[in-house]
């Protein structure tokens, strides 16, 4: 039973890890996204009283890049960007973005929208 049994053991653990990975990968992606949406929503309402809606649209316009380092003394772990529908009075319109976040858990740290 025991170095064969912990060779199987090992190779199941790992094919369990690598089954799991895209999952996860999708999981944190819309937990990121929703981060960056709920921070644009405080962030713009503080700015814009007249402020509706931010929402990213996910597909092929969204990029997420990731990056392991600090921004100043802020550690950032994925930066998304693409377009966003922004609305504050009148009618929605899409915007680019970018959205620095600090990982599972941590959340969102800057949302910006970049001007045309």
């Amino acid at each position: 039973m025991g170095l064969n049994f912990s060779l199987k053991l090992a190779a199941a653990t790992a094919l369990c890890a690598l089954a799991a990975s895209p999952a996860m990968s999708q999981k944190s992606t819309e937990d990121g996204l929703r981060d960056c949406e709920k921070l644009a929503a405080v962030k713009f309402k503080q700015e814009n009283s007249s402020f509706k809606k931010f929402a990213i649209e996910r597909g092929d316009n969204l990029e997420e890049d990731k990056y392991t380092d600090k921004v100043g003394t802020q550690p950032v772990t994925t930066i998304y960007h693409g377009k966003a529908v922004y609305q504050s009075s009148g009618e929605p319109g899409t915007v680019r973005f970018i959205c620095l976040h600090a990982g599972l858990g941590k959340g969102a740290v800057f949302v910006y929208i970049m001007p045309k």
